[in-house]
């Protein structure tokens, strides 16, 4: 229901912005002046989509090249970005145990539903290639090829704990403090088509709409659970290929162009993953990542532009609210977990199902331990939540065929359980051991973490992104 309501409220934004039609627009002066104003003002929707692909001035979301179009043949233009993001979390777990779930607040005691455990902080910096090609009119390619320079991750205790209280409730699953190894290399690249079939600049009495169509190509080696230290570099790609589709909206109003974009994201894995997409143990319920749906609202302020040297300097805001489904996926945890030796984990030492006293089925190490992707590996069912960011863009446009752009970003990630694998696949029918009805068991759940009071859960998680881009038209 809430992601019909935010779709339904994102559409009824488009067609707004869709049925306005001032009079200033109308009366825009054609011909040469036209194309002049053409060249050196794309519209926001076109920036829209490409602010969504790249970081450029949100305007740039709807920004679409041209070919064979009047004196204008050909339009080619790369870009390279900067970007330095900071994504810090905290992890905490069900609390069952009453020597640590209670406190005194002064009133008397309080039962406490989750433990603080460790705080997460994750810093990346990549550098982002974006080459775009016109094809025909307001039609274009582009190929994006994000590279990751620098991906650390580390977990540390939560400030103010008592530490060898965590130790407790952890268990052993593993230990703090934990450091991932210094990871770099490339994930995905992508190829895209962007089309608009109204652009406002062609006819004043129309908004500019964008369609976007994106593949994503995970490339490089997948993503291997690691620890500083062991020799290992821990792969970087998620070994996913995603499809994303998407469209944006908006119309200029002399010094302000608002803008609304509406946005989805599927991803296939590849074979041969830990995500079992193309061979599926027997019960398991989840084997794709997260499906994520975006709604996007901007506006672009332009306090100066010079149309007869193609100068502009233009403000945009950015807000956006993403949906993300439950799915399996690399956590906060995914290196600790899946670097730990805890049997109850592992499922090494026949433990683990169809070895309980007594039982006549085959352990999981026979059943399944023989081949290791379907060995532990870290990875986890994530359950859904929402994600809301804001964005504030600078754009300096200095010349017919240069433009920088620079800006600071913020985001915020709901809670939610980062260990959320059922134990029952109700949709199969079977006599194992789940016990309740005829459920079949699902072979991915760790009761030692998905069970009831003892999950893990992140809360406060922040994202701050700072970033800058230089992009050369020919």
């Amino acid at each position: 229901m809430r992601s019909i309501c935010g779709s339904a409220s994102g559409f009824a934004v488009l067609l707004l912005l869709a049925g306005s039609s001032p009079a200033a627009a109308q009366s825009r002066e054609s011909g040469d002046e036209a194309a002049s104003e053409r060249a050196a003002q794309p519209a926001a929707a076109e920036r829209a989509v490409w602010d969504f692909v790249h970081f450029t001035s949100p305007t740039e979301l709807v920004d679409v090249l041209d070919a064979a179009d009047g004196d204008d043949p050909f339009d080619l233009s790369l870009s390279v970005a900067y970007q330095r993001s900071l994504r810090r979390s905290k992890v905490t777990r069900e609390c069952r145990n009453p020597a640590f779930c209670t406190r005194d607040d002064g009133a008397g005691t309080e039962f406490i539903d989750y433990t603080d455990i460790a705080r997460y902080t994750q810093i990346t910096h990549m550098l982002d290639l974006l080459l775009t090609v016109g094809l025909y009119h307001d039609l274009h390619f582009y190929t994006r090829w994000p590279l990751i320079l620098s991906d650390t991750r580390d977990l540390d205790y939560e400030d103010g704990t008592n530490r060898d209280a965590v130790d407790s409730i952890l268990g052993g699953l593993f230990d703090l403090p934990f450091s991932s190894p210094e990871r770099s290399g490339i994930d995905w690249f992508a190829v895209g088509f962007s089309w608009a079939p109204f652009n406002q600049q062609r006819d004043p009495t129309e908004p500019t709409w964008v369609l976007n169509a994106e593949g994503r190509f995970g490339i490089g080696p997948t993503l291997e659970a690691a620890e500083s230290g062991d020799g290992s570099d821990g792969g970087m790609s998620k070994g996913v290929n995603e499809i994303r589709l998407g469209m944006a909206l908006s119309r200029r109003f002399r010094w302000v162009e608002p803008f609304a974009g509406l946005f989805a994201k599927v991803g296939i894995p590849k074979y041969d993953t830990y995500h079992h997409f193309d061979a599926p143990l027997e019960g398991q319920i989840n084997t794709m990542p997260p499906v994520e749906g975006m709604l996007l609202f901007g506006l672009d302020v332009i306090p100066w532009e010079n149309l007869e040297r193609f100068q502009k300097f233009s403000i945009g805001l950015e807000i956006t609210g993403t949906y993300h489904s439950e799915g399996r996926d690399y956590t906060e945890l995914f290196d600790a977990l899946g670097t730990s030796t805890d049997a109850r984990l592992t499922y090494d030492g026949r433990s683990g199902p169809g070895c309980e006293a007594g039982s006549t089925e085959a352990c999981w190490n026979d059943r399944y331990g023989q081949d290791s992707l379907y060995a532990w590996s870290g990875m986890t069912d994530v359950e859904n939540y929402g994600t809301f960011a804001g964005r504030l863009t600078f754009m300096v446009q200095a010349a017919k065929y240069v433009k920088f752009a620079a800006g600071v970003g913020f985001a915020h990630d709901q809670e939610h359980y980062v260990t959320f694998t059922d134990e029952c696949n109700s949709e199969v029918s079977t006599s194992d051991r789940c016990g309740t009805g005829s459920a079949q068991y699902n072979p991915m759940t760790r009761d030692v973490i998905d069970a009831p009071g003892n999950r893990f859960r992140v809360q406060e998680t922040t994202i701050f992104d700072v970033f800058a881009s230089v992009t050369a038209m020919f």
